[in-house]
């Protein structure tokens, strides 16, 4: 990814996986220039900018500093690395919390790693040149399941009426889910199907899900991020 997709990744819920365009993100990898070095008690911090923007790469010391040197290598200002990790959040500040920090000594890979993330982009988005786009192939895949599931939701419903609109909803969207049979529903899917309840935001998904938690109405499955109707 290049540091400005990184900025735009979003999260429904504190505990939902990172999104960027509908698009579920894993690990993501960015390269540039170091433009600040912070050394800290357990962990060093790398500004890190690619000509998109500037993100902290956050590495956490786990061993001595002679170790610590032998691994990672002696990172200085002006030098071009290549951070791998996964996004996170403190506050309203995103970071790459980094489990790979190593030097780009190629000038070309810079250059790569633009046109890598650019063409992974456009194959998520449109489709590789010889196959479907991708996203047609996810909104025919969505509205099928929406029209297979959709009367057995309405109908489940009635029990639900003294809940608060959103609560109503995360539960409607997860009954419309084929996925609610079979591990849970992930929290990403259900804020793309409450998103037209006025007032909605990933804050006020977080309460609603913590509420129909405690109130036994669902419960979270393989993970904290998937959930599924008590019956």
């Amino acid at each position: 990814m290049t540091i400005a997709q990184v900025f735009k990744a979003t999260q429904a819920h504190t505990d939902a996986e990172w999104t960027l365009n509908g698009h579920e993100v894993g690990q993501v990898r960015v390269i540039g220039h170091v433009v600040n070095v912070s050394q800290q008690a357990t962990n060093t911090v790398y500004l890190v900018d690619d000509g998109t923007g500037k993100v902290e790469a956050r590495r956490w010391r786990e061993q001595s500093s002679e170790e610590d040197v032998e691994k990672w290598g002696n990172i200085e200002v002006n030098q071009v690395i290549s951070v791998t990790g996964n996004m996170k959040a403190f506050g309203n500040k995103k970071y790459v919390n980094a489990t790979s920090v190593r030097l780009s000594e190629d000038p070309n890979e810079t250059t790569f790693h633009m046109v890598e993330a650019l063409t992974i982009t456009l194959s998520i988005e449109n489709g590789s040149p010889n196959g479907s786009p991708a996203a047609q192939k996810l909104s025919g895949a969505a509205s099928a399941y929406t029209v297979q599931s959709s009367g057995g939701a309405n109908n489940d419903m009635a029990e639900y009426e003294h809940l608060p609109v959103i609560q109503r909803e995360i539960i409607k969207a997860i009954l419309s889910q084929p996925e609610a049979d079979e591990g849970g529903v992930d929290v990403g899917v259900i804020s793309k199907s409450v998103q037209a309840v006025p007032g909605v935001n990933p804050n006020a998904i977080s309460d609603a899900l913590d509420a129909l938690m405690d109130a036994g109405h669902i419960y979270s499955t393989s993970d904290d991020s998937h959930f599924q109707v008590s019956r």
